[in-house]
């Protein structure tokens, strides 16, 4: 007889909340050792940041690659696999992190002239306005099912994160810093929220004889 079974368990819900909070504890880790340059500074003065600063760059690289390993834990523990646009979300979240660990990495360990180097730091700026926005999708995905102060607050974080896009163009900063902040204030919510059994169990039908 059909009967419909809670996923994922009590016990991977909770493992899923630790994700979170690692998750949460080494991208802080990460963005505190080094800001990185913008498009919006000139290429003399990128490449001699990234000549200046390669040690903490390479670590900060490392641990971003650490980082995203606890995201995509937390993101499967969430249900990315069965749910569409959270699985979009989490996908994005992940290549955009990608392409701008690669191009850090590729600016330290080459000896580019200054025009090499902005150009490379444009790329990684397209790739920060892509992650804004894969935020923007797992912010509204991942709560979605929550409950109505946890969803308002998924839509408040893909608000910011999207106003920061818009505002990039124009050169306003204003978000620069509040958009990450915002985000990780929300997955600490929905970690709390694990770990304490709280977040709502995504059901899935399995049939017994």
């Amino acid at each position: 007889m059909p009967e419909t079974k809670l996923m994922p368990s009590s016990a991977t819900s909770r493992r899923g909340g630790w994700w979170g909070m690692a998750f949460v504890v080494t991208l802080f880790v990460s963005v505190a050792l080094v800001s990185l340059p913008t498009g919006r500074q000139t290429g003399r003065a990128i490449a001699a940041f990234y000549a200046a600063h390669a040690g903490a760059i390479l670590v900060q690289q490392v641990l971003g690659l650490v980082t995203l390993a606890f995201f995509l834990a937390f993101a499967l523990a969430l249900g990315a696999r069965r749910r569409r646009w959270l699985l979009a979300g989490t996908v994005l979240l992940t290549i955009s992190e990608l392409v701008t660990n690669i191009v850090a990495v590729i600016l330290t360990l080459t000896n580019l002239g200054p025009d090499g180097a902005h150009a490379w730091t444009v790329i990684e700026d397209l790739a920060d306005e892509a992650l804004l926005i894969s935020i923007a999708i797992f912010s509204v995905a991942s709560t979605i099912d929550e409950v109505g102060w946890v969803r308002a607050g998924g839509l408040a974080v893909a608000a910011i994160s999207l106003l920061r896009v818009m505002l990039t163009p124009f050169g306003v900063a204003a978000l620069d810093a509040l958009a990450p902040i915002a985000f990780l204030i929300l997955i600490l919510i929905l970690s709390v929220r694990m770990l304490m059994g709280l977040s709502k169990p995504m059901p899935t039908s399995t049939a017994y004889s």
